[in-house]
């Protein structure tokens, strides 16, 4: 984003960035350099009797709506009231990520220190094995514990300890009323009425969708559930991501294929991770579309 010569040079929009809680302290110096700049250009602007202007189409792009913006308590109500019985049985059930927190925050996440403590005190324990194998009278050195690596501070680790910290109730609102971040989070909840919810905030974006189509560690119910939003389906990019991915259901990547393009019925024919059954019925109908096409 900063890249952009549009972006760089209008302040309104630096404004904006610089308000984000997401930036990055990289993004964060090199904006405040930025509007450092801008303001020095700003007042000698000034000076000669004319404002800048702010390119609202780019800001409003930068911007991300607050919160709870657009979204009704009473949709949200709505929902927790058709599916009262099921959050009344897993009221408390804490958030339990499909595949694991290690997978969802990234192996990177958690660095592991280099191995010359654990080397030392394997060596230690060589020589108290040694000492007492002679007879040794004096005590065994006891190796050093080894400190456990700490998270990276960072705006994931507190999204992931605030979604921690919420029952059922207080994750399905932050679902419909959250931002994206915390949708991408809450679209793998194992808890199936919470991911369902993230397919009902008002404010997903249609590359969030396609995303989610694509994910394998997600609930078989989100997969299932993406179709049956008309909204969704008129996206042929969620269509082919379903069919490509191996953890959609057989019976509805065998239904969606029809929908697909010929150069995608090729690709998926050869996607060695999807079933056999979907290879086979997309190599055949690739081999269909080939043959009407040549015969026109």
């Amino acid at each position: 984003m900063l890249q952009s010569p549009r972006v760089r040079a209008s302040a309104g929009v630096l404004n904006v960035l610089r308000s984000n809680p997401y930036l990055k302290a990289t993004e964060a110096t090199a904006v405040a350099e930025l509007l450092g700049a801008s303001e020095t250009e700003t007042a000698a602007t000034s000076v000669a009797g004319s404002e800048p202007q702010v390119d609202e189409a780019i800001a409003a792009e930068v911007a991300e709506p607050a919160a709870g913006d657009e979204v009704p308590d009473e949709a949200i109500s709505a929902y927790i009231a058709e599916h009262a019985t099921e959050i009344a049985a897993e009221q408390d059930k804490p958030f339990q990520p499909v595949g694991g927190i290690v997978e969802l925050l990234g192996a990177d996440f958690f660095p592991v220190s280099e191995n010359k403590e654990m080397t030392a005190i394997a060596g230690g324990v060589e020589r108290a094995v040694a000492e007492s194998a002679s007879g040794a009278s004096a005590a065994a050195p006891r190796p050093k514990p080894v400190a456990r690596a700490t998270p990276h501070p960072g705006q994931r680790d507190n999204t992931v300890q605030k979604i921690n910290r919420l029952d059922v109730k207080g994750r399905i609102q932050l679902a419909m009323k959250g931002n994206k971040e915390e949708r991408s989070i809450l679209i793998r909840d194992g808890t199936k009425v919470v991911a369902l919810a993230v397919l009902d905030a008002p404010k997903i974006s249609d590359g969030e969708v396609e995303k989610f189509a694509l994910q394998k560690n997600v609930l078989e119910a989100v997969l299932r559930q993406i179709p049956l939003k008309r909204r969704f389906m008129k996206n042929y990019i969620v269509v082919r991501n379903l069919v490509s991915n191996p953890r959609t259901p057989l019976d509805l990547g065998l239904g969606l294929m029809k929908h697909l393009q010929t150069q995608d019925l090729k690709n998926i024919s050869a996607n060695k991770e999807v079933s056999d059954t979907v290879r086979k019925l997309a190599l055949k109908m690739y081999k269909q579309k080939m043959d009407a096409a040549n015969k026109k």
